[in-house]
């Protein structure tokens, strides 16, 4: 039986962070310019913006539930899609934890595949999220997994600053983890590799 592919697409209304600020999914056509955040080029043009119907479920990304300000306003993906946390492609059905994020039924939405000439991610209302792969098998920017007890860790004291979810123990600071991760964690669970000196950031919203 063959493998089924994955249903990915940003609904409509979503903000795609482009260089002269966000845009709604749904403005990108092919040679637009978005920021790519996946380890490539950091400005990429589009090469196809595909059309499609998600027929739901899907998960919501609640503001704030990775780090402060990502997602900057709730973020809806299909359960497939992946987010690039730590530098890794984790899908959005995997980050449920019923508290910042959460599955949530619904009728069938519109969407667009963002299609770059190789599979990467951009900033989707702040988050980093997967690209549509420009053909089926093409390699990932990223490897694939389940989030491990530190990501779960840091989601759930992300969880509890936000008041989604009651602290079991006062914690004062994000959970405590070892080598490199905890440099790369303590700030922020997300991976993008743009420059931090790249003008985009002093707009984004704090």
């Amino acid at each position: 039986m063959p493998n089924t592919p994955p249903l990915l697409g940003l609904p409509i209304g979503t903000p795609v962070l482009t260089p002269t600020g966000e845009v709604p999914v749904e403005a990108l056509a092919p040679g637009a310019l978005v920021l790519a955040v996946g380890g490539g080029a950091p400005f990429q043009p589009v090469i196809e913006a595909r059309r499609v119907m998600l027929p739901g479920p899907f998960v919501r990304l609640r503001a704030g539930a990775l780090a402060d300000g990502a997602p900057q306003d709730d973020l809806v993906l299909p359960p497939d899609h992946a987010v690039l946390l730590d530098g890794l492609l984790v899908a959005a059905r995997d980050l449920v934890d019923g508290f910042g994020i959460v599955a949530e039924e619904g009728a069938a939405r519109a969407a667009v595949q963002v299609v770059l000439a190789g599979h990467d991610a951009v900033l989707a209302a702040g988050a980093a999220v997967e690209t549509a792969p420009p053909e089926p098998g093409a390699p990932a920017c990223a490897p694939r997994a389940a989030p491990d007890a530190t990501l779960r860790a840091m989601l759930a004291w992300r969880a509890e600053v936000m008041g989604w979810r009651p602290s079991a123990t006062p914690q004062a600071g994000p959970p405590a983890v070892v080598g490199s991760r905890r440099d790369r964690l303590a700030a922020s669970p997300l991976t993008p590799a743009a420059d931090p000196a790249l003008p985009f950031k002093a707009d984004r919203p704090a």
